[in-house]
């Protein structure tokens, strides 16, 4: 008996997901309330809203930035809106932002069609898994030989999502998930640009559509994973660990390893040295003006992550650690209007020409990396002569350091309050993404 092609193997769990455990619901309630207040932050960004003006049109589906629009477009929009202050949850598993894609298209669709808060749950269940048992497939190799494993993993997991919500059969998922696999790409030269967020909605409106095509009864290449030409091949040098696919449905990787949430808007690869600098200055009592230099000492991933010295731009602030732990020392964090043009002020400038930054073997090693894949080592020195030295391995907001229910809807509120909406009556069980989102952004289901 021949065995199921990869894509055919998703479809079946993307089909045939039903209930889930109480445990499973919770974590995917958390991932979806993180991602939809910062979808709403996102609608205040500049970048969303010109992108909105330039898409315009009509349909069911409310926009982050205002109005509506069709699936198609509300995915796009919203999906650009949801990374564009990189303040959305991260997954290890494959070190990418599966949330950010998977939910602006299964939300979209959800609102055209009026399905209700349990379908969308489920949807959203579905193809973060798929996304998540992609990545294990493919291992970490995949992200650091330099394709942006949010796009060339998240697009599968989000037309699962569509699917699901389509109600297609197991033979139109997986020719949904054949032209998803086949469609995939998308490289790590993004960072810093507005092509980072972009993508991700882009990502999120191709899912809407290959669901879509899939339901009207156009096929997909079944084998567009295993196939000499397609993704493992060309995308992963040939490499699976096919083991992962047994765990699909019994390993829930929203609860195993589970998820980051962010706690300042930038690239996670700074956070733990945002809260490694906050330690140290509070150790030494020291204020911002005596900062007389910062060595840091880095992995592989933190090193390839945070690539700008010098940020010119709001989006290169982003992922520039001179610039994070700037911030830190006059401000305990990055915020919103620490990411805006001309953000990086004289006082900003001199903390980062004092940070040096390098990349150390002994974080960098495969068991590191499974362990501690975005750690620091910073060793803090204050103008007077007096230094204090430490190590972050997980910043606050890791799977193994969680923010609790109430620190999540803390960064939920506030997020929401940037765009000018309040958001205390919400809580976390039960979660209804869109009804919460249409009351946000002040449009009402027909």
């Amino acid at each position: 008996m021949k065995t199921p092609s990869i894509a055919r193997r998703f479809a079946g769990f993307a089909c045939g997901l039903e209930r889930v455990d109480s445990e499973v619901r919770t974590a995917a309630n958390r991932a979806m309330l993180d991602t939809l207040g910062v979808i709403l932050a996102g609608g205040a960004h500049p970048s969303a809203r010109a992108l909105a003006e330039a898409t315009r049109g009509e349909g069911r589906a409310a926009l982050a930035t205002g109005g509506r629009a069709d699936a198609e477009a509300a995915a796009l929009v919203n999906g650009t809106a949801a990374h564009v202050w990189d303040f959305d949850d991260t997954s290890y598993t494959g070190i990418m932002h599966g949330s950010a894609v998977v939910l602006p298209a299964a939300m979209a669709l959800a609102q055209e069609l009026g399905s209700g808060a349990d379908a969308l749950r489920r949807a959203f269940i579905a193809g973060s898994e798929v996304a998540y048992a992609l990545a294990d497939l493919c291992t970490h190799e995949h992200y650091f030989r330099g394709w942006w494993s949010t796009v060339t993993l998240g697009l599968t997991g989000a037309t699962a999502a569509a699917g699901c919500l389509l109600a297609l059969d197991e033979d139109a998922m997986t020719s949904a998930i054949g032209l998803a696999a086949a469609a995939s790409g998308g490289g790590k030269a993004v960072l810093g640009t507005d092509a980072k967020p972009l993508l991700v909605g882009e990502t999120a409106r191709r899912a809407v559509t290959f669901a879509r095509a899939a339901r009207a009864g156009l096929s997909g290449p079944e084998d567009a994973f295993e196939d000499e030409r397609g993704f493992l091949k060309l995308l992963n040098q040939g490499a699976a660990v096919e083991a992962e696919l047994e765990t699909i449905g019994r390993r829930w990787r929203l609860c195993d390893p589970g998820l980051l949430f962010k706690t300042s808007p930038v690239c996670s690869a700074a956070l733990a040295a945002i809260e490694q600098m906050n330690a140290l200055m509070a150790e030494l009592g020291a204020s911002a003006d005596e900062v007389a230099g910062v060595h840091s000492e880095v992995p592989q991933l933190v090193y390839e992550s945070l690539v700008f010295p010098n940020p010119a731009t709001p989006q290169e602030m982003q992922f520039s650690l001179p610039y994070a732990l700037a911030c830190a020392a006059l401000h305990g964090r990055v915020r919103f209007e620490d990411l805006a043009p001309g953000a990086v002020s004289p006082e900003k400038a001199a903390i980062m020409a004092r940070v040096s930054v390098k990349r150390a073997p002994d974080l960098s090693t495969d068991a590191m990396r499974r362990k501690y894949p975005e750690s620091i080592r910073l060793t803090l020195t204050l103008k007077d002569g007096r230094s204090a030295a430490g190590f972050c391995g997980a910043a606050r907001g890791m799977p193994e350091r969680p923010l609790s229910d109430e620190e999540l809807l803390e960064k939920f509120r506030a997020a929401g309050a940037y765009a000018g909406v309040s958001l205390h009556e919400v809580e976390i069980e039960d979660f209804d993404p869109v009804a919460v989102f249409e009351q946000a952004v002040g449009v009402k289901r027909d």
